[in-house]
């Protein structure tokens, strides 16, 4: 009895083989209409792992795959076969679970999606489909499933196409990490408004703060009570004051120990005195000089470098007198500031007969008056 019972099973068994391998239309389960070539009414179950190592390579095994590890990830495609044993069409869907990123390699030189590689972001999903194709061909298609993905903070989302456009709902810090953040085109930056006011057709940044002082503020570490901001060559803008209105508390003597330059036999200039002048700032200083000196004819000068004259005597006598005027004052510009030598020259070979002599004697200072 137990003899016949197993022949028929193995008979049944050898139908089921020969249905599920050759059968011709739809097989349904649970349907008895299936509407596809296989029709499941009810539930589909497939491989379900979980991954917290690195690298990991995913093999025909898997099916759905969750990443818990504790650092970024390297998952690897396996190899695509070409003829018998090709899986085209094999499915893989990668979860990342974590805060890190899973770089998901295909094997070289296939692709995916036309790229080596692809990364999942945090808490993102990833679907892989087999083309069944070979070699540098995009052996694998990819789609991001986005339906845990919000845009908030400056995004915006259509579809899944998410841009740059939307409302900052939160405190935002941008750190270029040294790389450059440009805003180049025909538009412009707006900030306090979303209306371009009358008068800035031509302007590239517009501030509207309303009628509430203090729209702008830039500290650079020369900003001062009173001070405007004031341009170089080069459009560097930096703050400065404009009048030095106190000339008589405001007066910088020169520095150093003055020397007698004027001693050589030949007239000569950039002879050295021994004295500088330090300027604090780029801008227009007044100077006053007095110095006796008593000699014949000779042109005795007083000068500094890129700026100008501070003193300056012409040849008036074919004997010793005393060089005029005594007292001289100038207007000077310096176009940044420095420690500059001040500088002399004479136009012959003549010593003077008396050099600084007299009462009061040489003096030299400065002030600055504007920019």
């Amino acid at each position: 009895m137990s003899k016949n019972f197993t022949k028929v099973w193995k008979v049944i068994g050898m139908l089921s083989s020969s249905v599920a391998f050759a059968q011709v239309g739809n097989v349904g389960i649970n349907t008895p209409n299936p509407g596809s070539t296989i029709d499941i009414n009810g539930s589909i179950a497939a491989n379900y792992s979980t991954v917290n190592v690195t690298p990991y390579n995913l093999t025909s095994t898997n099916f759905h795959v969750s990443y818990n590890g504790t650092s970024n990830a390297v998952f690897n495609l396996p190899a695509a076969i070409s003829g018998a044993g090709n899986f085209k069409g094999r499915m893989y869907t990668i979860k990342n679970n974590t805060n890190f990123t899973i770089t998901v390699n295909s094997a070289s030189p296939e692709t995916i999606n036309g790229n080596p590689s692809v990364v999942i972001p945090a808490n993102q999903s990833l679907q892989l489909i087999n083309t069944g194709l070979t070699g540098a061909n995009s052996t694998w298609e990819a789609t991001f499933l986005n339906s845990s993905i919000t845009s908030s903070n400056g995004l915006t989302m259509t579809g899944t196409d998410v841009k740059l456009g939307g409302t900052l709902s939160q405190a935002t810090n941008i750190n270029n990490a040294g790389n450059n953040l440009s805003v180049n085109g025909t538009g412009k930056v707006l900030i306090g408004t979303n209306t371009v006011p009358a008068g800035s057709a031509n302007s590239k940044l517009v501030i509207d703060n309303g009628t509430t002082n203090g729209a702008l503020q830039i500290k650079d570490g020369t900003e001062q009570l009173g001070y405007v901001l004031t341009s170089d060559a080069d459009g560097l803008a930096t703050w400065s004051s404009t009048v030095t209105t106190a000339f008589a508390n405001n007066w910088t003597p020169r520095t150093g120990t003055l020397i007698n330059p004027f001693t050589g036999t030949t007239g000569a200039n950039g002879l050295a005195t021994g004295i500088s002048v330090v300027i604090p700032a780029k801008g227009w200083y007044f100077f006053r000089f007095g110095i006796a000196i008593n000699s014949d004819c000779n042109d005795y000068i007083f000068y500094i470098n890129g700026a100008g004259d501070v003193w300056k005597s012409y040849c008036t006598s074919s004997t010793a007198v005393f060089m005029s005027p005594r007292d001289q004052n100038r207007v000077l510009y310096f176009a940044a500031p420095g420690t500059y030598p001040v500088l002399a020259a004479k136009t012959n070979g003549v010593v003077p007969a008396g050099f600084n002599i007299g009462n009061p004697g040489f003096y030299l200072d400065f002030v600055k008056f504007q920019n």
